[in-house]
């Protein structure tokens, strides 16, 4: 096994262990990367990065990209 490839084991452990920690506290990753339009206030959801930046091409104004956040995995959360 390279170097690069325990690398990329050693993130991907690290990452499940912290989606399970957080679905203990009732927390949940979101999925996809949303994409803002700051003078409009449209909002956007892509499931990708390469599909939020074909939508982009060509689009004029400042645009904001949120990458994934935290949700409540049940109903009645914050």
């Amino acid at each position: 096994m390279s170097q690069e490839e325990e690398i990329i084991r050693k993130k991907s452990k690290l990452r499940q262990e912290i989606e399970e920690l957080l679905h203990k506290k009732g927390l949940v990753l979101e999925e996809g990367i949303s994409a803002v339009n700051l003078d409009t206030g449209e909002t956007y959801r892509f499931q990708d990065y390469s599909k939020l930046q074909e939508f982009l091409k060509g689009r004029k104004g400042r645009w904001y990209i949120a990458t994934p956040g935290l949700k409540y995995a049940k109903e009645g959360g914050y």
